[in-house]
């Protein structure tokens, strides 16, 4: 078996730390107005190549419009997201030879705005028939956004991103290998459901837990609960499920939104092997 992968970058989101990070600069008697600080964290996906699967992708970044109006005013404010059009997944794909129909699979870790919007390229296609969500994050999200009279609920649930036509999800609910060398394993905290990935490299294991641990300053020792979480025990419980595996295979954590890991790593056409 041979297996690769590379990470397809989509622009990059601006938000307040505190989001990131709870209390990131506590007041305090010597300090009692420190401010915020603005934060600018990646967005991306990751490619993998697969000698017996083809190709899957994880997380398939936003969907073109969110940088340009398509967001509601909320998250448009806080979370304002910029991209060029040729960062887009169609586009990143296009830069490697690439199609959407050359797709076999797609994991989306969960359904917010920022991970499920490319989930729009994929209309009758294979990898369409193919996606795997965890199963209590996307019932809740759908809940929450055909429950709302707003396109946008539930803290970062686009109503859109379930209606994309001509998609088949597989709701997963427990850990579960996808072939030889790739395992989903699920985690918890940041929504109801987490599809994180493991992939077994020769080079080494690599890890991608989503948005159930932002960066490493979240990962810690010790670990800092974000500001934006669904449920802070299941953060934890997530914390040591991730610290298990990182020990049992020597395993390198790749972050989802870690503005200063993202500068150490190599992307397309950059191929992990």
């Amino acid at each position: 078996m041979e297996m690769s992968f590379t990470i397809l970058p989509h622009g990059h989101i601006e938000n307040d730390l505190a989001w990131n990070v709870a209390v990131p600069f506590p007041a305090s008697v010597d300090n009692r107005n420190p401010g915020a600080e603005w934060a600018s964290v990646p967005s991306f996906s990751v490619l993998i190549k697969h000698s017996e699967l083809g190709y899957l992708l994880y997380d398939t970044g936003s969907c073109p419009g969110d940088e340009a109006g398509r967001l509601p005013e909320y998250p448009g404010k806080y979370f304002p997201f910029y991209a060029k059009r040729d960062e887009f997944l169609d586009k990143r794909l296009e830069s490697l030879g690439l199609t959407p129909n050359d797709i076999s699979t797609v994991i989306v870790s969960h359904m917010h705005w920022d991970h499920s919007g490319g989930l729009t390229f994929f209309k009758n296609t294979k990898a369409g028939k193919n996606v795997y969500v965890h199963k209590d994050d996307f019932s809740y999200g759908l809940t929450v956004t055909h429950q709302s009279p707003e396109t946008f609920a539930g803290g970062g649930y686009f109503k859109q991103n379930f209606e994309f036509e001509g998609l088949t999800f597989n709701l997963i609910e427990e850990d579960e290998p996808l072939g030889e060398g790739l395992e989903i394993v699920t985690l918890e905290g940041h929504t109801p459901g987490i599809l994180g990935l493991v992939a077994h490299l020769k080079s080494g294991v690599y890890i991608f837990p989503s948005d159930a641990v932002y960066t490493a300053r979240n990962y810690g020792p010790p670990d800092a609960v974000p500001g934006i979480i669904y449920d802070t025990l299941g953060f934890k419980r997530s914390i040591a499920k991730l610290r298990r595996l990182e020990k049992r295979y020597n395993a390198t954590l790749v972050f989802p939104h870690d503005g200063e890991q993202f500068k150490t790593l190599k992307c397309c056409p950059y191929f992990y092997e």
